[in-house]
This record gives C-alpha cells, sequence and structure tokens, in this order.
C-alpha cells in the first residue's frame, strides 16, 4: 500500500521495522557459532525446523488454516518461497566464510539494490531528504565494508549475492501479504525450504553427528525463534505498511550493532573505516525517518 506520512499504520510500521532491527542484529551472532559447528545449510535446516514448530502453532491458534485454500495468492507465496530459501542459503554459506560484521553490513546494501530493481515503482518512491539519508547510509556500509582496498572474499560475495535478491523477495512477500496473513507466509515458505536446504545439506556437506547438534541447541533455538519467527513476523508486517526501500533504511542501524555485538562476544575489534562509516549511518537513518 502507498505510504501516508504521520499516520497510526505509518507509526506501527517503522515500530515494526525498529523491532525487527533490535533483533536482526544479533542473527549474524547467533548464527556464526550454529555455522562454525554444524555448516551453513545445516546451521539452516535446523534453525528453520526450529522456526516451523512455532510458526505452526501460531498459524493455528491464529486460525489461519483456511488461507491455504486462497489460490490466488499461491504464486506469490511460491515466488517468496524460492527468493528467501536462496537468500538465506547464500548467508549461511557465506557466514563460513566471512565475518558476522561483514554479513550484516552486506545485506544491509539490499536497500541499493531496491533502488535499482524498484525505484520506478510508484509507491518505492521517497522524498529528496529519504533519499539523501538512503544515500548516506549506503555510503556508510561501504566505508566499513570497503577498508581502503575494493575486495571482496568468498564470502562477502556469496552475502551479496544474497542482498541482490532481498527486494525481489520482499517485493513477492509484499503481494502475498495483500491476499494471506503474515503467518500464512512464514510457514508455507519455511515448510517449502525445509526438503530442500536438507537435500542441499545431505550433498554438500558432511552430516554433524546428534551430539554436535544437541551442542548447538541455544544458537539454534535462537535463531529459529527470534530471528526466523518474531523478527519475521514483524518484516512481512513493516513491508505491508511501508514502502520497501523505507524499511531497508530503518534497517540499517543493524550492521552497527552487530559491530558492537561482535566486540563483545567474538572479540571481533572493528577498524577505523568502520568506525568511520557509523556517521553516514546514523545521520542517514535520522533523515530517513522524517515525515
Amino acid at each position: 500500500m502507498p505510504e501516508k506520512l504521520n499516520t497510526p499504520e505509518v507509526r506501527k510500521g517503522e515500530l515494526f521495522a525498529v523491532s525487527l532491527t533490535l533483533i536482526e542484529s544479533w542473527f549474524p551472532i547467533f548464527a556464526f557459532f550454529s555455522v562454525a559447528a554444524l555448516g551453513g545449510l545445516h546451521a539452516y535446516f535446523f534453525s528453520l525446523l526450529v522456526s516451523v514448530m512455532f510458526l505452526s502453532g501460531w498459524w493455528w491458534l491464529r486460525n489461519r488454516p483456511a488461507e491455504i485454500l486462497k489460490v490466488s495468492a499461491y504464486k506469490d507465496l511460491a515466488l517468496t518461497s524460492f527468493f528467501i530459501t536462496a537468500l538465506f542459503g547464500l548467508t549461511f554459506l557465506g557466514l563460513q566464510y566471512t565475518s558476522a560484521t561483514n554479513v550484516a553490513i552486506i545485506l544491509f546494501l539490499q536497500i541499493l539494490f531496491t533502488y535499482l530493481f524498484l525505484g520506478r515503482r510508484q509507491e518505492e518512491k521517497l522524498s529528496a531528504r529519504h533519499t539523501l539519508g538512503a544515500l548516506l547510509m549506503t555510503v556508510g556500509a561501504l566505508l566499513v565494508l570497503f577498508p581502503g582496498e575494493f575486495n571482496l572474499n568468498l564470502g562477502d560475495a556469496l552475502v551479496l549475492m544474497a542482498a541482490m535478491i532481498a527486494p525481489i523477495a520482499n517485493l513477492y512477500q509484499k503481494r502475498a501479504r495483500s491476499q494471506v496473513s503474515s503467518e500464512t507466509i512464514l510457514l508455507v515458505r519455511s515448510v517449502i525450504a525445509l526438503p530442500f536446504i536438507y537435500l542441499l545439506a545431505w550433498t554438500f556437506e558432511a552430516t554433524p553427528s546428534w551430539q554436535a547438534i544437541q551442542q548447538q541447541w541455544l544458537w539454534l533455538g535462537l535463531t529459529g525463534f527470534l530471528v526466523f519467527f518474531v523478527a519475521k513476523m514483524l518484516w512481512v508486517e513493516a513491508i505491508h505498511l511501508l514502502p520497501i526501500a523505507k524499511v531497508n533504511a530503518l534497517f540499517a542501524l543493524a550492521p552497527m550493532m552487530t559491530m558492537g555485538w561482535s566486540y563483545w562476544i567474538l572479540h571481533d575489534v572493528p577498524s577505523l573505516y568502520q568506525l568511520l562509516g557509523m556517521a553516514p549511518i546514523l545521520l542517514g537513518g535520522y533523515l530517513i525517518t522524517q515525515k
């Protein structure tokens, strides 16, 4: 839906976006441990399995089963499932070769691809001030990502591909949300993804022992419940109420938060370029939320 300024729906969308940003900033940290122990695809599979258990119960309690019969939503649900599965598959694989901070920052660059892919769509256009804010945040992210040289390792390249997919995935999620609930979208896309991710994990990665899986229950649980259930529910609702570009822009604080968590938990000391990049990210975040 087109955004109207300063309405309760817009404010609700902004609250959802800020809340999911706080949760999503922890995603690279949670996933880092499970990926290191189980492999990227296995970590994705078991995290997704946890989320399906929570989603199934919530979907039933919210009385959503009848939405499965809505044939008109099938195309958007199928395309959402395909693109989201590819997005997170690439992200989990990328975590095997790059840092948690880099993953957070590269995923933020989806705002740039949102402008490139969706900028001509009327409902995605922002004002000059909003555009300036988005550009400042992009510059800040680039400072953090490329400290003095342009060099992408394999992990960065995989996550960059995920960032390119994100705007298309969000577009189809937005379309699906106009016909069915967030619960149905998340459950359908997760259930469809499970067998494909399992097959890829079984083909390309060594199968972890049950003991190794049990040792990662905390990180798998946090990723599955907080990220794939709570945060994604907030994400689908946010892009339903706001332009995708604006939700991505509000999400700009996540890389900076992840940088702080990485320093605190993983002892990953930020570079000078990473610290310099915070200024345009914060200024851009201020501009993008103005009326």
